[in-house]
């Protein structure tokens, strides 16, 4: 893409004249701010930074173009907005929208309003012993009979301190000094989880893995409840694999997303990179029940039905009750929205986003009167408040929300309620 077209690209987003591809075109552009790690770390210390950096880009663009000034002032005011979108707000699009019908991004905040999420988890011991993880830090390293926190950052840079803040031993339970360990998370909680093999793991709201404390014999296998993103370390001689109670997910060393929520259509797995089999199995045992079983002895039996598929990347597998396997491509990133700070919406119906509301603000979202089919479009920061994210779906009048105490009524403006 050329500077002139980004410049368009960006007008054509203000003025509502952009095209679904072009939306799609314009998010992949910002995300490659969070690419830039060096860029990201400083962001994240100072949004001033990404203020400065936005400007310098547009600016750096327009001069760039050479055009008579009187015909980019244009562009240089809906440009403008773009970037102030971008550092006091969101972009939010309804996939249902009229082609001249503009829309323009602002800041919301309201009296009554819902925190986002933020870090936290627990984990379980075999012997019971439950240890609450600090919200102050970003994750855990499990290994070497020990649990430990990520290094802090010192000095407000992004240099590591070579120290681990141990956090506990990890009793030995068995004749390999190993034993299982259960990381959860509750609704409005993420946290990160470095397994014993090296492999990390993210944890997204109201999620749930067991692991052993150490990894031996011929594979390496996890369980999984809720929705986990897995970097996993390469080990030819030792597979990798992630059960939930529909399918099982084998890998030698890749990045993937399992989405295995119980209330969810089926189970979700996108890959990243590298490659991943997923096999459906069958048997009446639930993740939740696999989880609770792990500490008493060898996991259940679960038998494979032999519908199994191989993924490339930017590829999703969904495994559904009594169905065969299906595969679509998809931008991957989108379905990793969540371990990058975002929602991402792709004409998504109301109410799957509104589960996602539920699980990272920790809310209970309530439906009155009959609510008219809609789907919508767009990128929001997770790290803003519940109402900025709700008053951007209300400005498209096809629904209208109220916040009352810890939940969220959201009623049809076109429609009387009973």
């Amino acid at each position: 893409m050329t500077r002139e077209e980004y410049i368009l690209l960006v007008g054509k987003i203000v003025d509502g004249s952009a095209t679904d591809a072009e939306i799609a075109l314009y998010n992949e552009s910002f995300n490659t701010f969070q690419k830039d790690e060096e860029t990201w770390a400083q962001i994240q210390l100072d949004p001033v930074v990404l203020e400065q950096k936005s400007w310098n880009q547009i600016y750096g663009n327009i001069q760039s173009i050479e055009k008579p000034v009187i015909k980019l002032w244009p562009r240089i005011a809906v440009a403008a907005a773009a970037v102030a979108a971008v550092v006091f707000g969101v972009y939010f699009f309804n996939a249902n929208r009229h082609a001249n019908t503009p829309r323009h991004p602002e800041l919301v905040s309201g009296p009554q309003d819902i925190a986002p999420g933020k870090n936290g988890a627990t984990i379980t011991l075999a012997n019971g012993k439950v240890i609450a993880l600090s919200d102050a830090k970003s994750g855990v390293v499990v290994g070497g009979g020990k649990l430990a926190y990520y290094p802090s950052l010192r000095g407000g840079t992004t240099k590591q301190s070579p120290l681990h803040d141990e956090i506990a031993s990890i009793p030995r339970n068995d004749g390999e000094g190993k034993q299982q360990i259960t990381a959860s998370t509750a609704k409005g909680q993420t946290y990160q989880f470095t397994l014993p093999d090296g492999t990390k793991v993210w944890l997204n709201a109201d999620s749930k893995i067991s692991f052993p404390s150490q990894f031996s014999g011929k594979q390496r296998k996890v369980l999984l409840e809720g929705e986990g993103y897995f970097e996993v370390s390469k080990n030819k001689a030792k597979p990798f694999i992630v059960q939930t109670d529909k399918q099982e997910v084998t890998v030698l060393g890749t990045h993937f997303n399992i989405n295995a929520y119980s209330d969810d259509t089926g189970i979700k797995t996108t890959l990243v990179e590298g490659s991943v089999r997923v096999r459906h199995l069958e048997g009446s045992a639930s993740t939740r029940d696999l989880l609770n079983s792990t500490n008493k002895g060898s996991l259940p039996v679960v038998r494979d039905d032999g519908n199994a598929v191989t993924l490339k990347p930017n590829q999703q597998a969904l495994v559904t009750v009594n169905q065969p396997i299906t595969v679509k491509e998809i931008n991957a990133a989108d379905a990793i929205d969540w371990k990058n700070g975002e929602f991402v919406f792709r004409k998504e119906p109301l109410q799957q986003i509104m589960k996602r509301v539920e699980r990272w603000y920790n809310v209970k979202v309530i439906y009155k009167g009959d609510m008219k089919p809609v789907t919508f479009s767009g990128t929001v920061s997770r790290f803003d408040k519940a109402s900025t994210l709700l008053r951007l779906l209300e400005k498209t009048k096809k629904i209208h929300f109220d916040i009352v105490g810890n939940s969220i009524i959201i009623t049809n403006p076109n429609r009387s309620v009973n």
